[in-house]
């Protein structure tokens, strides 16, 4: 190792599955060892640190369970659910917050031990609490840190903490992963855009996978499956899938050969199962027959070969969704709202087809057109992958946040 090598921790809260834990795990592989040797805090050992161990990276991990994973999540460092129900899930939010912002504030003020210890050039931030546990060790510290946004704040007193931190001194770039994820920090000159990255290898569509969704879902080879992966909450626009569904499904025709699969859950930290919300309102309607729900799954291998069509229903921002580019690495034609993230990623009547924000009249004729014509899902796929091949691959990605860290850690 040179004297040019920098040291730079990695603080990261996305530990048991997520955008930004695969997002981070992508960087940590294709890193370049000899200019830059990355530490990892995390809360936990859990999905993201197996991953690491599977591919041979598992090396200057930090655990420490002072750091959690989520403000309002359950601090036993395991995954235990918060109650449900509107009096248990608040009286209990209150008491993880108030615990857990006890916790993130006695590791910042013990920081200088870490730093110290494993002779930190930067820090790097993945995720909303580790933006905030980064932004004030790099001002009580002395350290320089770089965010890496991945989410755009929904609620009102988040958007005010994270856009006024973002202007200390202490955070000297902030990394967006879309231009819809930059606009919430306004002309902040410290921004760049650099979109998720992926190994088109890994997930090829030619390449050998267990592929056992239809046989253990008893899916006929004929169906003709519409997915989606993900956390089953409500922002990610369910109820607009589930009315393409109704709507397609009035089609005595297309009922015998459509099925609809979502592969998620709840996280138990949220007021209300969404996933079972959703599932009684599927039975309601009378096309259960229809729906595939599988919970949550490690491994999207397992399933994304396997659909025909990949429909994302967020009608809210959605920042940059590694479902989508995870779907177009398959060769699958995506199927979402022209929205964020999605609108940036997905070309319109090229890799897949786009409706207007909210609109699942325009949405289930998109659908419509591709389960009726296989030849422009094959074509619309095939487009996608290239897309994804030219603009999205992990290596270059990496390079280009790697540059990034090394300009912050001047």
């Amino acid at each position: 190792m040179g004297n040019t090598e920098k040291r730079v921790l990695f603080i990261n809260h996305s530990v048991r599955d997520g955008g930004p834990g695969r997002s981070l795990f992508y960087i940590l592989k294709h890193l370049d060892r000899k200019v830059i040797r990355p530490f990892v805090l995390i809360p936990r050992d859990d999905i993201f640190s197996d991953k690491l161990k599977e591919h041979g990276i598992y090396r200057d991990i930090i655990v420490d369970s002072r750091f959690p994973d989520g403000l309002l999540r359950p601090f036993s460092g395991g995954t235990a659910a918060t109650p449900r129900g509107p009096f248990g899930n608040a009286v209990m939010k209150t008491v993880y917050a108030a615990v857990n912002i006890a916790k993130i504030a006695a590791l910042v003020f013990t920081f200088a031990g870490i730093l110290r210890k494993h002779r930190i050039d930067l820090i790097h931030c993945n995720g909303t609490i580790a933006k905030i546990t980064g932004a004030f060790t790099g001002i009580l510290h002395g350290v320089p840190v770089v965010w890496h946004v991945r989410n755009i704040q929904q609620k009102r007193l988040m958007k005010f903490v994270i856009t006024r931190l973002a202007s200390v001194d202490a955070v000297k770039k902030i990394v967006c992963v879309s231009k819809a994820t930059a606009a919430q920090f306004g002309g902040n000159p410290k921004v760049c855009v650099i979109n998720n990255g992926i190994d088109p290898d890994e997930f090829s569509p030619d390449a050998p996978s267990v592929r056992t969704l239809r046989r253990q879902h008893f899916i006929p080879d004929d169906s003709i499956v519409v997915g989606n992966m993900g956390r089953v909450v409500p922002r990610k626009g369910y109820e607009h899938l589930i009315e393409v569904a109704a709507a397609l499904l009035k089609d005595p025709a297309l009922r015998k050969k459509l099925v609809f699969v979502i592969v998620g859950d709840t996280p138990g930290f949220f007021v209300k199962n969404h996933l079972s919300e959703i599932k009684k309102k599927v039975s309601r309607m009378g096309i259960a027959d229809n729906f595939v729900f599988t919970g949550f799954m490690s491994n999207v291998t397992d399933c994304l070969p396997e659909f025909d069509i990949f429909l994302i229903p967020s009608n809210y921002p959605d920042p940059f969704p590694r479902s989508v580019i995870e779907a177009m690495c398959f060769a699958l034609p995506v199927v979402g709202f022209q929205i964020g993230g999605i609108e940036e990623s997905v070309q319109n009547g090229v890799t897949g087809l786009l409706s207007p924000p909210g609109d699942t009249s325009h949405m289930t004729k998109s659908v419509r057109s591709l389960v009726e014509d296989a030849e422009l899902r094959k074509s619309m796929g095939a487009r996608a992958r290239k897309r994804l091949t030219d603009m999205y691959g992990a290596k270059d990605k990496t390079t280009e946040v790697q540059s990034v860290l090394l300009e912050a850690s001047r």
